[in-house]
């Protein structure tokens, strides 16, 4: 039988052949309509936002031309895994999925192409756990993510800004599957790049390239992926000058528009290790001011190598002129891997020597380093001179660091000593360890409450703060102690320290005085014990009603009860008043004097202090003692011609406690007659009890709020019937 020709068979089948068309033709074109109906109404918007906590993505409109095919325009994409957010978005994108790989549970897309790209990835407080898992999951390949015009890549503390070409290759297997990141590739002609708002690169060329291997989660998450990551980075450009002058407030005082200096990077990572090769280049000027506040500028240079067995890094700062900053350092790291278990590792293996003397040096940077011990404060410009040889991260026995006029604050017992320091720090060796030592010296300084900033309690000259750490500089604060020391600072005005008095009912009313200090702290600025001195000249207290003029001379001693509290024990405390007078008796009163001490003290400082304890007073006499409850000519006569008979004795009870002052089993005496007393003076009001004695004669004072209450007959029963206001 003949083979028909061609022509023949479509001349047979036409009819059919005529049908499949029209038929494939109302295929597409019900695809079409099907499909960019989906596409460009709310159905297809709900389905890719079915999880818009963790994706979300919106679209202006999108075409499909056939299966598979996507084109769309204003897209913009976002999700939340972990603490990451992430957002890209674009003028317009092209792409298809593959149809076939479906079969396998796996979306594959063929080459996305997109225009104007920009993507910001951040970090967030919100952690977005990751599904549960259930069995395979579905894959999602993503062979070739590419765009001729990437405009801005945000990637937490880092932004590159500009035009260039990116691709970008990622696989991912849902609930719980393994993620690869393939080859991928930046470039930039013209980039600026810049980290946490300060420009690096501005106007160079820009090349960055990442893989990472496929993995689960359990074997790297988050920052663990740097150390399974192959990158690469190749720079060349402007790159920003040190301004010292105008940002000497900045720990990185680094400038951008002038871009004065150039930056040469070629720089490869494999497996969070620096490749040998690797190289870095960096020369840029250093803009600062001279003693007299002159600007000047030096030239200062860095260059990064990186050998098969270390990498080496030399700065140089060559002098300009007599009295110019110099600086030169040659450094050695023994280890290249940077990995984010232990971001420091570098600086711990660092070895080398640095020698520099820099005149007016901002010196914020130091305020950064000494980030542990919050409690002290460097700022302002001080001139420095060190010389310091590093062995694994360590300066060795021999370094130093001088520096002057530098300023300086310590917060201690929220009070802020401040004032311009020199200080002197030195590493020496202590039976086989090392030990370092920091001498600062305020010559002159002032005091104030920190919660109370421009007030000034006390000024004084020659502060001295002792810093001594046993062991390496990278546990200095964890093994810190500290010795804080002034003499006779001036206190112009007493009444400043009524935060620390009870309210009302014990208050200075005036007088100045002169103060000294011998504190031991610990490593977080807490007093351990300290021994403190007051002498006060011509103070006036009021004690609720009462008010007493005379000078005081105050010496105590404290030791911390217990570690992170504010409890002291009083180890000892005593108190000298001098030329005293109660102020409503001037009269013909000769001038009153005593000596107190507390004993099995406590003190919780704060504001207003707390203070129990026992106590024990030698006095002229018990004149002032008998006049807080009432003025002479309130009592018998018999009375004040007693209480003026000679030296007296007395011992007895005191609390301090919120706007409380009490005294209580308060028993004086002297040759002729016999005291007990007790006396509670809350929000300035008085109330007590006073009984007397001489012979077989007795008398009791009962005070009350605006008024007094005299007991002759039975007075000892009386007082004795009256409750006690502290226990024994």
């Amino acid at each position: 039988m003949p083979i028909p020709s061609p022509r023949a068979w479509l001349q047979a089948h036409r009819t059919g052949l005529r049908r499949a068309g029209w038929t494939l033709l109302g295929l597409y074109l019900l695809y079409l309509f099907a499909a960019n109906l989906f596409l460009n109404s709310a159905i297809g918007e709900r389905v890719a936002n079915r999880k818009p906590d963790r994706y979300h993505a919106r679209w202006d409109w999108a075409l499909s031309a056939y299966p598979g095919h996507i084109h769309a325009s204003g897209v913009v994409m976002g999700g939340h895994a972990r603490t990451n957010r992430w957002a890209v978005a674009a003028t317009r994108a092209d792409g298809r999925i593959r149809v076939l790989p479906l079969l396998g549970r796996t979306v594959s897309f063929g080459t996305i192409r997109a225009h104007d790209v920009s993507v910001h990835v951040s970090r967030v407080a919100e952690d977005k756990l990751p599904s549960k898992r259930g069995g395979r999951g579905w894959t999602l390949d993503f062979p070739a993510i590419t765009t001729p015009s990437l405009l801005r890549l945000d990637f937490y503390q880092a932004r590159v800004s500009g035009r260039g070409d990116a691709r970008f290759v990622f696989t991912k297997q849902l609930q719980g599957g393994p993620m690869a990141v393939g080859a991928s590739t930046l470039r930039m002609p013209e980039a600026t790049l810049s980290v946490a708002g300060v420009e690096l690169l501005r106007g160079g060329r820009l090349e960055f390239g990442l893989a990472i291997p496929a993995h689960i989660r359990e074997r790297a998450q988050g920052r663990e992926k740097f150390g399974i990551l192959d990158a690469y980075l190749r720079a060349e450009g402007a790159a920003p000058a040190i301004d010292l002058s105008a940002r000497h407030g900045e720990a990185l005082p680094l400038d951008a528009p002038g871009q004065a200096g150039h930056l040469r990077a070629d720089l490869a990572l494999s497996r969070g290790v620096l490749r040998p090769g690797s190289r870095l280049d960096w020369s840029a000027p250093v803009h600062a001011l001279d003693a007299e506040g002159r600007p000047v500028r030096y030239p200062l240079g860095a260059a990064l190598r990186t050998r098969r067995e270390a990498i080496e890094l030399a700065l140089r700062m060559p002098r300009t002129r007599p009295g110019a900053p110099w600086l030169q350092a040659d450094l050695r790291v023994d280890d290249r891997r940077l990995g984010p278990d232990d971001w420091l590792r570098p600086v711990r293996a660092l070895n080398g020597r640095l020698r520099t003397h820099w005149p007016q040096l901002p010196l914020r940077w130091i305020d950064t380093l000494l980030d542990d011990l919050a409690w002290l404060e460097v700022d302002g410009r001080g001139d420095l001179d060190a010389d310091i040889v590093l062995a694994d991260g360590q300066p060795r026995p021999g370094s130093r660091m001088d520096l002057d006029r530098l300023g300086l604050a310590a917060r201690v017992l929220d009070n802020r000593f401040a004032g311009q320091a020199q200080a002197r720090v030195r590493v020496l060796e202590q039976a086989g360890a090392p030990r370092t030592e920091a001498d600062i010296r305020l010559r002159h300084f002032a005091l104030g409450p920190e919660a109370r900033p421009g007030q000034v309690d006390l000024r004084g000259r020659d502060l001295r703060l002792e810093l001594v750490s046993a062991g390496p500089l990278a546990e200095f604060q964890q093994h810190l102690r500290a010795r804080l020391r002034f003499e006779d600072a001036e206190v112009p005005d007493l009444r400043s320290y009524n935060r620390y008095l009870p309210g009302a009912s014990a208050r200075l009313l005036g007088g100045s005085g002169l103060a000294s200090g011998d504190l031991h702290l610990d490593r977080e600025g807490g007093m351990v014990d300290g021994h403190m001195r007051l002498r006060g000249r011509d103070v006036r207290l009021a004690l609720g009603p009462s008010r007493l003029s005379g000078n005081v001379e105050l010496d105590s001693r404290l030791r911390r009860l217990q570690v992170g509290e504010r409890r002291y024990a009083v180890e000892a405390l005593s108190v000298g008043l001098d030329g005293v007078r109660l102020e409503r008796e001037r009269g013909g009163q000769a001038p009153w004097w005593a000596r107190m001490r507390l004993e099995q003290g406590e003190l919780h400082w704060r504001e207003p202090f707390e203070v129990n304890g026992r106590g024990t007073v030698e006095m002229r006499d018990a004149s002032v003692l008998v006049g807080l409850f009432a003025e002479r000519k309130a009592f018998p006569r018999w009375i004040g011609n007693l209480v003026d008979s000679g030296r007296a004795q007395a011992s007895g009870r005191l609390r301090i406690r919120d706007q409380e002052l009490v005294f209580d089993h308060v028993h004086a005496s002297n040759d002729r007659i016999g005291l007990q007393a007790r006396l509670r003076i809350a929000g300035g009001q008085p109330d007590g009890d006073l009984y007397a004695r001489w012979g077989v004669l007795g008398m009791g004072v009962e005070l009350q709020p605006g008024q007094r209450r005299l007991h002759l007959a039975g007075a000892r029963e009386w007082y004795e019937s009256r409750p006690a206001l502290l226990p024994e």
